[in-house]
């Protein structure tokens, strides 16, 4: 008798569910999804995350700083007024103006180095480089029929110092310390300066007047000087002019006068200046300095205002 069954064979494979059973899978599934978005959406950021998504904002443009008030221009100074041609002029008889600056030099190291030449027939001299106060001297371009040429004790913009030419400070009767070494500021524009490599040097201890020319040689001469009771004056000096004189021939005037005489032979005056004479090696003379007739011929170059120095 053959056995038979009624449900599925062994062989049988697993059986496919209905369309109800995938409906409801289908739903599940769905809100599984929904709510994992929804968490996203409201989860807590983490700190690592923070960091992937921040932007950062730009810095904010810096505010101009304000532009720096400027100051004011400086006034210019109101220059005093005054009559060039009624000044003074330096002369081999008056006394200066009081007021001037001293000459305080002892070595040529100290000096710039130049002389100042007028550039008009009269400049006006200050005994400070200060156009708000009235000048106190003329000085002219033209002296004993030698074109002027002062020395240069100083240089300030705008401003040189020189050695004034010729006068006296005071009689010596008076004040025999300021007789000599006068000075006064010009305008730099009244003046051109000229370098000058020539200079002199008189020693009264050696008794000897040392010429240094331009081309760097030097030439040491025998003098004589100043005695005991009427001595050469000491200091800084300049060549005044290379001029005929009365009674000493050609001689080469300096910007000094004699510190102990109030004049010579009657005169107003007690100019120092180098010439021919006889003496030398020996203190003999009234302050003037003598050299024999072949030495004296090789000072006879010599422009006004190259410095001359005296010294002990």
């Amino acid at each position: 008798m053959t056995e038979t069954h009624s449900g599925p064979t062994a062989e049988a494979g697993p059986r496919r569910p209905g369309g109800r059973t995938w409906a409801w899978v289908a739903g599940i599934v769905a809100v599984a999804l929904l709510g994992s978005a929804l968490w996203a959406s409201v989860r807590p950021v983490d700190k690592a995350d923070a960091a992937a998504v921040v932007v950062t904002s730009p810095s904010p443009s810096p505010s101009p700083s304000p532009s720096a008030t400027p100051s004011p221009p400086k006034p210019r100074p109101t220059p005093a007024e005054y009559s060039l041609t009624d000044l003074p002029r330096p002369d081999i008889d008056a006394i200066l103006p009081r007021g001037l600056p001293r000459a305080d030099v002892g070595r040529f190291e100290s000096l710039p180095g130049s002389v100042a030449e007028p550039t008009r027939q009269r400049i006006p001299v200050w005994t400070q480089p200060d156009v708000t106060t009235a000048p106190v001297l003329a000085l002219e371009s033209e002296y004993y029929e030698a074109d002027a040429r002062w020395l240069v004790l100083e240089r300030r913009p705008g401003w040189v110092k020189v050695l004034v030419p010729y006068g006296r400070g005071a009689l010596p009767s008076r004040n025999p310390e300021k007789v000599n070494g006068a000075a006064g500021w010009l305008r730099a524009k009244d003046v051109d300066l000229e370098r000058e490599k020539r200079s002199v040097v008189i020693d009264l201890s050696e008794r000897t007047v040392t010429v240094k020319h331009a081309d760097g040689t030097s030439d040491e001469l025998p003098a004589a000087v100043g005695a005991p009771g009427t001595p050469t004056p000491q200091g800084l000096t300049q060549v005044f002019t290379v001029t005929e004189a009365v009674n000493t021939g050609l001689s080469v005037f300096l910007s000094m006068q004699s510190e102990s005489l109030d004049g010579f032979f009657g005169t107003d005056y007690a100019a120092t200046a180098l010439h021919v004479g006889v003496g030398q090696g020996q203190a003999v003379s009234n302050g003037c300095v003598r050299l024999t007739s072949a030495d004296f011929e090789r000072l006879t170059d010599l422009e006004p205002g190259v410095p001359v120095l005296v010294r002990a």
